[in-house]
Order: structure tokens, then sequence, then C-alpha cells
């Protein structure tokens, strides 16, 4: 304890401003040479105008903290979700088992803040509150701060919130981003009878956190299976459950799920990708050829600036460069990637599911998720119920993501390097996909564990065989 009250008590070094410029032109250079979808959503003329104002703020002794703030707004400008800027590594290892963090996991819905999991250590039961301040800080301003901070792909509703949230983020932004440290008098609301009280509570370390979070939530834990299929109604419903594109959701797992719903006759199948963030491009494709029974096009084009790139000093290993094999550089001097295995007209998977398809979804359904739900919705293949999910509907910039330590401050900057544009059409260039049957959970359902989106899915599965 002694150590940890020295680490936060001790003053942090500040760099002069000749570095941080320097370190500014790296990180502006590195997303502007790399970033093949930097202009996607924003414009050149509005990302100009984000950098400058940046720089122009670059006029004093700053820590690495106080610069990881001045970067962050500016790399959510580009409105790109797998694009991050990070703290030096050891404030990442700091804030994620040793520095004291606010002490409850949070809901944000309609700019408000829950909290919706507690950790201290004698339980105050102070779960379904309403946030109002925390040490004199209106949530609105600690909210804003965070929200301009998180990047996401486009305009999606659901991603920035989810993220701070379910995604787990508020305590740390609240430290790294607003700057507000343990201990916390917290103003609280209680909607259930309009009353305000205010608390004040010491914050608990990652490592704490883990310890008691399996103990006392321990319907949280997630499964070791990246995913499962169920069967109800005597094996007319299969529920397909994937939680991430990797793992034991790849080999022949989607092969073995179609056969069962086949010999089970299933007439239905819920298929489940809520807070699924991604994984491998192709495992989205393998799902989606099940659903169809036609060849198709899944990715229109997969482009790159360069096949290597500048900042590759700035990367532990080197930058790499991308093997002349798998690119052709055309007219347009970019590279397309021609030998990825969803490029080009794909053939559909057998056995065939001809029957009703209902998707779940939500602001945690990120990446290859949001490629294979674009691509179902396109096809007009399924009823996409819950919420609007995180990915833009017409791709994303991903694939290789080197990170860059700029050189003075240890900040880093992850660049993805590969856009990816989806064979698809009928969405909003600008949002992710939208539900047919919208489902919000309340912060009752939540807390009770109760899921309306599963149930209404259930009820549309059910009605159609009635």
């Amino acid at each position: 304890m002694v150590g940890l009250v020295a680490a936060q008590t001790r003053r942090p070094a500040k760099i002069e401003p000749g570095l941080l410029q320097e370190d500014f032109r790296i990180f502006r250079s590195a997303l502007e040479e790399g970033h093949s979808g930097i202009y996607r959503y924003t414009s050149k003329a509005e990302m100009d105008r984000a950098f400058d104002a940046a720089a122009k703020q670059i006029v004093r002794p700053m820590s690495a903290l106080e610069f990881f703030r001045l970067l962050a707004p500016v790399v959510a400008e580009i409105k790109c979700g797998h694009t991050a800027v990070l703290p030096p590594r050891d404030l990442q290892a700091a804030l994620a088992k040793t520095i004291p963090l606010f002490p409850f996991d949070v809901e944000v819905s309609d700019g408000r803040v829950y909290t919706l999991r507690e950790y201290t250590p004698d339980e105050q039961h102070l779960t379904g509150l309403e946030v109002r301040a925390i040490n004199g800080v209106p949530i609105e301003r600690i909210l804003a701060t965070m929200i301009a901070a998180t990047p996401g792909d486009g305009d999606s509703s659901t991603v920035r919130p989810w993220r701070i949230g379910h995604g787990g983020a508020f305590p740390r932004l609240l430290y790294s981003m607003v700057g507000i440290e343990s201990p916390f008098t917290i103003e609280f609301h209680d909607p259930g009878n309009g009353a305000s009280r205010s608390f004040r509570l010491s914050g608990v370390r990652g490592d704490f956190r883990e310890t008691i979070a399996p103990v006392r939530y321990p319907r949280d834990q997630k499964p070791d299976s990246a995913a499962d299929l169920k069967f109800l109604d005597s094996g007319k419903i299969a529920v397909l459950t994937v939680r991430q594109f990797a793992g034991s959701a790849g080999g022949r797992f989607f092969d073995d799920a179609f056969e069962q719903i086949q010999r089970q006759k299933s007439e239905s199948l819920i298929i489940d990708v809520r807070n699924n963030s991604g994984g491998a491009d192709e495992l989205g494709k393998k799902l989606f050829s099940f659903l169809v029974d036609q060849p198709f096009r899944y990715y229109d084009d997969l482009v790159l600036n360069a096949r290597e790139f500048s900042f590759g000093r700035y990367v532990e290993g080197g930058g790499g460069v991308i093997p002349e094999s798998l690119v052709e550089r055309r007219a347009d001097g970019k590279y397309h990637n021609i030998q990825h295995p969803n490029w080009g007209i794909q053939q559909p998977s057998q056995p065939y599911f001809a029957g009703q398809v209902l998707a779940l979804m939500n602001g945690g359904s990120f990446s290859t998720t949001c490629e294979f739900l674009s691509n179902l919705h396109s096809h007009k293949r399924a009823t996409f119920i819950g919420e609007e999910a995180a990915g833009g509907y017409y791709g994303n910039t991903s694939g290789r993501v080197p990170t860059v330590f700029l050189p003075n401050s240890k900040v880093a900057v992850r660049v993805p390097l590969q856009t990816y544009y989806l064979a698809v059409k009928g969405g909003d260039p600008r949002r992710s996909i939208i539900p047919d049957v919208e489902v919000k959970p309340t912060l009752e359902d939540l807390l009770a564990g109760r899921d309306p989106v599963m149930g209404k899915a259930l009820e549309l599965a059910r009605a159609q065989r009635q």
C-alpha cells in the first residue's frame, strides 16, 4: 500500500514541447500515410482542422497522460473503431492492476449513467442508481469528454455508449481522460423513489476487481466456448450463439451445426451475435454461406495505401512489408488485396438453411460480426432484433493494425492499414445495421438478468408456426 500511495503522489515527468511536437508529427504522419480509410467518414478538410487545432496546443511541457488526452479526440474524429491511441505501457499496466479506479461498472443509456455492478470490498448495495456527479464534476461533462475520445465506426448510435458502459471503459477513462482519481465523492439519484444521496468511496484496483467479480456476479462470467448451438421446442427452434469468430467457432463448427439443424428439421434459426467484437474474416463469410443458395460476392474491394510505411521504425519488430504476391497495384495508385479468402465469387455451403432467420445484435457487435450482419441484411435474409450494431454497414478499416510507439511520450497509436468495402447495398453509408425490431434492455432487465431481446426472438419464431 505504501508503494501505491507513493506512486500516486509522485508528480509525473513533463516532456518539453519540442519533443511533443516531434511525437505529434509522427502521430499525424502515421495516420495519414497508413490509414487507408481515414477520410471515409470525416473529410480531409475536417481532419486537417482537427490535427492543426491539436498541434497548436503543444506550447508547454506536458506529461505523457496529458499528451494522450490531447491525441485521443483527434483519433476519435476519424470515426474508425479499429483506430486507437493508448497511454504508455507502464500506465496501461497500472490501470489494469494497481491504480484504484471507480468502483462500479456502469450502463450508459440515453445520455445518463447508471451503476450496474459494484466492486467495493464492503458492498454498499448501490447498483441501479443514476450517477449525477463525481468529485463535483457533472456527469454530462464527464460523459461528453469520454464520448469525444472514444473511437467507433461512423455515426453508429450505440458503439460509443456501449464501449464506455458494457465494454467496461468508464472507470479507466474517468482516470485517463477526465483526470478524476480516487477517492470518489459520488452524487446519486435513485430512479425508484426520486431521492438524492452522496457517498464518498475509495477506488478499487483491477486485481481486486478480477478476484471479486466471479464471486459477486457469477452469471456475468463468459462461457469458455466461442460458439454453441442449442435447440428449443423439440428442435423447431435452433439457437446459434457466436461470441467470437475465433477459437471453437472455427474448423468444422458451422458445418456440424448446420448438419444438426437439418437433422432436427428446425424451422427457425436465431443467430445471437450480441457483444461479439469480431474475429477471423473468413468465419463470418462461412456462417453466411449456409444461409444463401446461390454464389455470392462478400467483399467488393480491400484497399491499402502502400506495401511498406515510413513509420515502421516506430513499430516493435519493424512495420513489416506486405508481400507483393498478396496485392495488386492499380490505376488509382492503391494496393488491392486480391488474395484474401473472401475476395471474389464465393460459393454457398451445404446444408443450406431455408427457414426463418432471426439475428440478435447490439452496440458490441463489431468488425467481422458486422460484415456478416451487413451481408445478411443486404440479401434480406433475416429479421434483425435488438439495437443498432457497432460497425460500418459498408465495411471498416482493420486487417493489419501495427502499433506505433511515439518515441518521446511513449504514447501508442494503433493504425489499421486495410480498408474493407463490402459487396452490399441498402444501408445508410454512415451508420451500422439498424434493427427491424428494436428491443433495448432496461436497467431493471440488466440488474435482474432478464433478456427481452431473446424473448422477442422466441416470440417471433413461435408465431411463425401458428
